[in-house]
């Protein structure tokens, strides 16, 4: 089984190495979270398990129920208060 330190080196069709590569998505995933959170908007992720949360533009987390035919959600409950969820780092920088 490889690591991590032994893909990153690993030269991609695109040009780029594989370590290149994930900081950018990484980079333009926490741009979409901090242009979101700058409209007011609370943005949807999965955890491992498939639950939904709602990282809120305070830094908190909500756990939701999602509706799909309605398109509406419901909150269950609070799983990181203000400037304690998992992309709180974003909002201190």
């Amino acid at each position: 089984m490889c690591t991590y330190k032994d893909i990153d080196n690993i030269l991609l069709p695109n040009g780029k190495t594989a370590y290149e590569a994930n900081r950018n998505a990484s980079n333009e995933i926490e741009h979409i979270y901090l242009d979101s959170w700058q409209r007011g908007i609370s943005v949807p992720f999965f955890d491992n398990s498939g639950n939904i949360y709602l990282a809120n533009p305070d830094g908190s987390e909500d756990h939701v129920a999602l509706d799909r035919k309605t398109r509406t959600y419901r909150i269950l409950h609070r799983t990181a208060a203000p400037g304690q969820g998992r992309y709180a780092y974003l909002i201190k920088q």
